[in-house]
């Protein structure tokens, strides 16, 4: 009896193993910012994927600002269209400000696929990040 549940319980774990909705830790995100020439600030929230992965330029990317802080952005909701494929990434101007720091508290849905593209994810990364400028 206990080695058919430790069986089905091994066989359990591996059929888990290899799914594809357990996607954590596929891509990594870095903020940074800087002061425009108009006293704004210029946050840019860079996607990058783990070794052996690429960024899926077609998934449905959204980035949703929890907290600005101190900071004061058009909206609280950027999706693909405002996603900049050159950097994998969001581009967001502040309204200007005479803060030169801020803790921002962001979700960005990402989409990160195999490099032969066999397999695709859905990474959601949420984080918090503390700039200055």
């Amino acid at each position: 009896m206990t080695q058919k549940i430790i069986h089905t319980l091994f066989f359990t774990l591996s059929l888990f193993s290899t799914v594809p909705a357990f996607a954590a830790g596929k891509a990594t995100v870095t903020v940074n910012a800087k002061t425009t020439q108009d006293g704004r600030v210029e946050l840019t929230f860079k996607t990058t994927p783990a070794d052996g992965l690429a960024i899926n330029k077609e998934g449905p990317w959204k980035l949703e600002l929890k907290s600005s802080g101190k900071l004061k952005f058009e909206k609280k909701e950027y999706k693909r269209a405002d996603w900049k494929e050159d950097f994998a990434g969001f581009s967001l101007t502040s309204e200007p400000t005479k803060e030169k720091s801020d803790n921002v508290k962001y979700k960005l849905v990402a989409f990160i696929c195999t490099k032969d593209k066999s397999q695709c994810f859905r990474e959601v990364i949420e984080g918090a990040s503390a700039v200055k400028w």
